[in-house]
């Protein structure tokens, strides 16, 4: 257990980082000089980086996004030789390393650097709603990511609450990550702090993205369902005209029980992503608590179709499978599936929020074009929006695990380098929602 108590070498470690470009320039000076309103940052005020109030609704753009969920600080070891046996020792090449972390911080910040990169003005604002002590070293490396990077924090952490920002250390190695996790703040957070009406009276277009939900038990059993109903009851009576497009990242679940209610937010989800190994075991502990017996198909991509289809007959859900590229599935049906593009990966952390980034932006960067067919606020995305998320989608976390940091934007010469490699779908859908290749899985 990583605790405030015992972190004097992990201090140690953001300070010696603090002058050093090994993710993102430190200027913790600026926090304790007050450019930021600690006081407005935990009692639900939008704030701008520079401590301004944020005003969401003011804005020429066509969306807003909101991406809520946890924030950690990263500590990275890139272990190249053998784990250490019980008790022994590994030597490591490169010194650790610090990064801001979390699902809804990667997340985020990929997707503000998208917009930043490949948008015209008026940019759309994506607005970080998450939990941090501001009063520890560790909420103020998150606090100067967002200043990096230009994302407004609501913190919604509770007055009452002195545990410490949440923090994580990350072991690479051999091509897998593995973590250790202390939650802090993040173990307190729960649905009922997010401030629903701020979110919904959002007057643009809305995408709201619920990050890492299995890290967040305050979500679970029915408490961030009943939120999302709040915003899109909302939204349909203040913005009929309006689209409101939710999704959701499951993360892996430390208490592999796989449920805590996912099954119940599907039918107010449009998206819902996961990756393969997080798919399968969804699927197997929900078998095995319901009454429905566990299908078998030939191909297990047809398994998750069929199983994800049950939930909700329009939510797409977008699974990830590594080296075999991703697939998009809706009611039954495999509606894509997008070629992996190959490379050498230096650091997999974070390719799944990478991914998630990607498709946000393209799902609605695809909107945005003139040329094509606008999406109303009851109407399905269309395939060609979904085919165009996956190929940003791939290209982005293609491009971000070349990269060691999980919330280190790539290069924008190095995304285009991947888009011009995943410009098509991998096979043509037919009716029956199957491929005549699909064998090859």
């Amino acid at each position: 257990m990583l605790g405030w108590g015992c972190v004097f070498p992990l201090t140690f470690l953001i300070q010696q980082y603090s002058s050093t470009r090994n993710g993102y320039p430190r200027q913790l000076q600026s926090y304790f000089s007050g450019s930021v309103n600690y006081k407005s940052l935990n009692e639900h005020t939008m704030v701008s980086v520079d401590g301004e109030q944020e005003n969401t609704a003011d804005t020429d753009a066509e969306v807003t996004f909101h991406v809520v969920g946890d924030a950690y600080v990263d500590f990275f070891s890139f272990l190249d030789g053998e784990w250490p046996e019980s008790g022994g020792d590994s030597r490591l090449d490169q010194p650790v390393k610090c990064y801001a972390g979390g699902s809804s911080v990667n997340t985020a910040t990929h997707l503000k650097a998208l917009i930043k990169n490949f948008t015209e003005e008026p940019k759309p604002k994506v607005i970080l709603h998450t939990v941090l002590n501001p009063d520890d070293h560790y909420g103020q490396m998150l606090l100067d990511h967002a200043d990096e990077h230009d994302i407004p924090i609501d913190n919604c952490r509770r007055d009452d609450d002195n545990l410490s920002t949440g923090h994580c250390i990350a072991i690479v190695s051999g091509g897998e990550r593995s973590f250790m996790t202390h939650q802090g703040v993040v173990g307190n957070f729960g649905a009922d702090d997010l401030d629903v009406d701020k979110i919904a009276k959002t007057s643009t277009h809305l995408h709201l993205h619920i990050a890492g939900f299995y890290n967040i038990p305050g979500f679970w059993n029915g408490k961030l369902k009943r939120k999302l109903e709040a915003v899109r009851e909302i939204r349909k009576e203040m913005y009929p005209d309006r689209n409101t497009t939710i999704s959701l990242v499951t993360q892996h679940d430390a208490t592999r029980e796989w449920d805590g209610g996912l099954s119940d937010l599907f039918p107010l989800l449009d998206f819902v992503f996961m990756n393969d190994l997080e798919a399968r075991s969804i699927i197997r502990c929900g078998c095995e608590s319901s009454k429905n017996k566990r299908i078998e198909f030939e191909h297990e991509h047809m398994q998750w179709a069929d199983y994800f289809g049950r939930q909700h007959p329009t939510s797409n859900a977008i699974v990830t499978r590594a080296e075999k590229g991703s697939v998009a599935l809706r009611g039954k049906k495999i509606l894509s599936k997008q070629k992996p593009i190959v490379m050498n990966s230096i650091d997999p952390t974070g390719a799944g929020d990478s991914f998630t980034a990607g498709f946000i932006y393209g799902l609605w960067s695809w909107r945005s074009s003139s040329t094509q067919q606008k999406t109303g606020i009851d109407e399905k995305w269309p395939t060609e929006a979904i085919e165009e998320g996956m190929r940003w989608g791939v290209s982005v976390a293609s491009a971000a695990v070349m990269i060691r940091g999980a919330s280190i934007p790539p290069d924008s010469t190095e995304i285009k380098k991947f888009l011009e490699q995943a410009i098509e779908p991998e096979y043509p859908v037919f009716d029956n929602g199957y491929s005549q290749i699909s064998s090859c899985y």
